[in-house]
């Protein structure tokens, strides 16, 4: 069955060529020139089509190659910066424990003048009543 299908593609495709070629509006040589302009046309696109394709891979290429760069230029330099924050942190903890000491000192006395001042006016509040 497979091949009468296929002979009846290739007795088909054959007429229809001959067919063409018979009828055909133009000379056979102008059909020539055509079919040459044509193979011209699509050979040159054909060529356009690699040198893009080339100048793809070349480009992913190069991407590939900068990525790799660039992850071992990370991978370098990461220990560095961590080293270099964590001094900082160091620094900036040295010197803001004596500061946030003095704040803790100085919030523990207001809440000792706050504490007195509440008693003082607790017990003048007493005297003015114990008075009337």
């Amino acid at each position: 069955m497979i091949k009468n299908f296929i002979k009846g593609i290739l007795f088909g495709a054959s007429l229809g060529s001959i067919g063409g070629l018979l009828w055909a509006p133009r000379s056979g040589k102008a059909t020539q020139q055509l079919l040459k302009d044509y193979v011209d046309e699509v050979s040159g696109s054909l060529d356009d089509a690699t040198a893009s394709a080339k100048e793809l891979q070349q480009s992913v290429k190069n991407f590939g190659q900068e990525m790799s760069h660039t992850q071992k230029t990370i991978q370098e330099t990461i220990p560095t910066v961590m080293t270099s924050l964590q001094k900082d942190v160091e620094a900036f903890q040295f010197q803001a424990e004596p500061r946030i000491e003095r704040v803790n000192e100085q919030v523990e006395e207001l809440q000792t003048h706050i504490a007195s001042l509440s008693e003082s006016t607790t017990e003048d509040e007493t005297e003015n009543k114990d008075q009337a």
